[in-house]
């Protein structure tokens, strides 16, 4: 079964008390004999007197014993922003370790909904394979996880096609995209309909197969072949230099575009704490 880091109540409590809704500043009138504090409400949308049909319930007392009149307060409700994750099952994730790939992804999702966020999962590969809609609240984490632990790695990838499809059919503003971006035809602005992406980039170099001396060889299960690495200077410095050049563009920033580089050995903590920094500011 997947699992969920440690660590990642501490990052909710610390994190719940901010808040992503739009501020809407009420003016209240100082002469109002309703109000005595001065200032702006960012919550309070329309004070009106009680209805009959409005629920006793909802009366709010301090009012009533400072005008003798029954009033109900409106607030603007705060609506959860819904968060589609993308999750990348084609074979070449063979590579890098899947148990801390679906750590990850599970332990941001409990995270989020922890949170009150909405989150909706869909793997894929060269087209989507399955998708858990609309997840809410974090007593719902087993659904996440059922479905992450049900993952499959297998055949090759089609990035392009997969989010035309996914903004087709489904319109998300925010989308998670969780890869290792094995895909030669994929660029940063292939996502441009989106309002706002965030890049997990699980990247696994080349350079950390091949050996001081000898040769290396790497099966390729995506093209389905076999790929023999010999060792010596030129050849590594050339294979660093393209990995080097292939990041740098990932790493350019642009508008409503959050990229991270996750290695095998990286500390998945540091990351959550990241990404809702990001989410919240």
């Amino acid at each position: 079964m997947v699992r969920i880091d440690k660590g990642c109540d501490v990052i909710v409590t610390l994190f719940s008390k901010k808040s992503v809704r739009a501020k809407y500043p009420v003016y209240v009138k100082s002469e109002n004999p309703i109000f005595k504090r001065k200032g702006n409400s960012f919550n309070l949308k329309n004070v009106r007197e009680y209805q009959p049909f409005d629920d006793l319930r909802q009366i709010d007392w301090k009012l009533y014993g400072r005008t003798d009149r029954y009033y109900i307060k409106e607030f603007f409700e705060e609506e959860n922003e819904r968060f589609f994750f993308l999750i990348d099952t084609s074979a070449s994730m063979n590579i890098f370790n899947q148990k801390d790939y679906k750590t990850f992804i599970a332990s941001l999702a409990y995270i989020l909904l922890k949170l009150h966020f909405t989150i909706s999962l869909i793997s894929f590969n060269s087209r989507i394979i399955q998708t858990s809609l609309n997840i809410k609240e974090h007593k719902n984490i087993a659904k996440a996880l059922t479905f992450l632990d049900k993952l499959r790695f297998d055949q090759k990838t089609d990035l392009i096609s997969v989010l035309k499809m996914v903004y087709s059919r489904y319109e998300p503003s925010t989308v998670f995209l969780f890869s290792d971006l094995f895909d030669s035809n994929y660029t940063p602005d292939t996502a441009v309909h989106f309002k706002r992406k965030f890049l997990m980039h699980f990247f696994t170099s080349l350079s950390d197969f091949s050996l001081k001396q000898g040769e290396v060889e790497i099966e390729d299960r995506e093209l389905k072949k076999r790929l023999l690495l010999p060792y010596n200077m030129l050849n590594q410095r050339r294979i660093e230099e393209r990995e080097e050049k292939f990041i740098k563009n990932l790493k350019r920033k642009r508008k409503n575009y959050n990229y991270y580089l996750i290695r095998r050995s990286a500390g998945r903590i540091p990351f959550y704490w990241q990404i809702l920094e990001s989410i919240y500011d």
